[in-house]
């Protein structure tokens, strides 16, 4: 009798257990390809870093001095000729183009500089054309919300700089679309709004490298151009979080406003303020719109005076904050202070007796701090 051969195959026992070894394989390979991504990103946002530290070094030795948050044709003391305080029309904002604006010609961007119109504001309809141009130099590809916006009738509403800057004018006919920047300049400690409503005593207060009206050399950063801020991750995803009704103007990257192209280090870096209303709509108004943030998992990228980036973890000590008040243990900014001006339109801050963490000496010029190289 001839022996039978048994039909070639697999068992449903060798089947399952081949695909809960793939499986297997898949889960553990997966991890690792996204990290391999996550890493070229976050090299990519390194490079966009450099470049524009690079590119302020360039201003800084063509005009004397890195370029200001903004630069305003407006004389300070109370807004009564243009009704910023009031709303009322006509109100263009103090704050006007962004530092990336400003170092345009050094980010082989000279023919998009030449067609910006300076003597208006970066919110008048006449510049928005440069308002919708997207520069690769100015987003993290972590971001997956930084995509170019397009401002119609009804987005034009929540279009801040747009709509305060052209009272009672309609959109002008076409696709205008508003792009946005993933990155900040330096104001600080602390960033103030409207710089120009200022006295001696509030711009004494701009500690920072770049912030509005700011004329910051190489020399006065005394601490140290590898121990001082020039710019950081600002992402647009988070001042989404942060701030959502303003969805389609906040990051604007030609806009110079506070929290538009600038951050602070008053908050934590990467601070979410959407549990807390209290701090991120008072007393400090737009703050939460100011933080240091990235789409990088445990911290953010920041560019230092020598061209240097780093990235530093969101763990890097900081000044401890008082839960009732949501100051700084020590300073002696007055809640509301922000909407209660004094008679001449200055506005009193100042740090007190605040300790500063190595997270704020960082982003001093002028501190005198001493910093550790291994405290981040």
């Amino acid at each position: 009798m001839r022996d039978q051969k048994s039909p070639s195959g697999f068992t449903l026992i060798e089947l399952l257990v081949v695909i809960a070894i793939i499986a297997v394989l898949i889960a553990l390979l997966l991890p690792a390809v996204q990290a391999a991504r996550e890493a070229a990103r976050r090299a990519q946002c390194t490079n966009n870093l450099k470049q524009l530290a690079l590119a302020a070094n360039n201003y800084e030795s063509s005009n004397g001095a890195f370029p200001g948050g903004s630069y305003s044709q407006y004389n300070g003391g109370l807004p009564a000729d243009n009704n910023c305080s009031t709303g009322a029309a006509p109100c263009t904002f103090p704050e006007n183009f962004s530092c990336f604006v400003r170092m345009l010609p050094f980010t082989e961007q000279a023919p998009m500089y030449n067609s910006v119109n300076f003597n208006l504001t970066s919110g008048n309809f006449e510049n928005l054309t440069i308002a919708g141009v997207r520069l690769n130099i100015l987003q993290c590809p972590s971001d997956n919300t930084n995509d170019p916006i397009q401002i119609n009738t009804s987005l034009a509403t929540a279009s801040f700089n747009s709509v305060a800057n052209n009272p009672g004018l309609p959109m002008p006919p076409g696709n205008w679309m508003q792009a946005f920047s993933d990155y900040a300049g330096n104001a600080g400690t602390w960033d103030f709004g409207y710089a120009s409503w200022k006295g001696s005593t509030i711009f004494g207060m701009y500690n920072g490298t770049i912030y509005n009206d700011s004329t910051v050399t190489i020399a006065a950063v005394t601490d140290g151009t590898s121990n001082t801020f020039l710019f950081a991750e600002h992402s647009k995803a988070k001042a989404v979080l942060n701030d959502p009704y303003y969805f389609s103007s906040d990051c604007s990257w030609q806009s110079g406003r506070w929290y538009d192209t600038l951050f602070s280090t008053l908050y934590p870096m990467t601070t979410n303020l959407q549990g807390n209303q209290a701090m991120a709509n008072g007393p400090y108004g737009y703050y939460a719109i100011t933080i240091a943030t990235s789409m990088h998992p445990g911290g953010a990228n920041f560019a230092f005076c020598d061209g240097s980036v780093r990235f530093l973890k969101q763990t890097i000590a900081s000044w401890t904050f008082n839960s009732n008040n949501q100051d700084p243990y020590g300073n002696a900014i007055p809640d509301g202070a922000i909407a209660t001006k004094q008679s001449n339109g200055e506005i009193l801050y100042q740090i007190g007796a605040a300790r500063l963490g190595v997270y704020q000496q960082l982003s001093t010029r002028a501190g005198g701090e001493v910093i550790s190289s291994d405290s981040y």
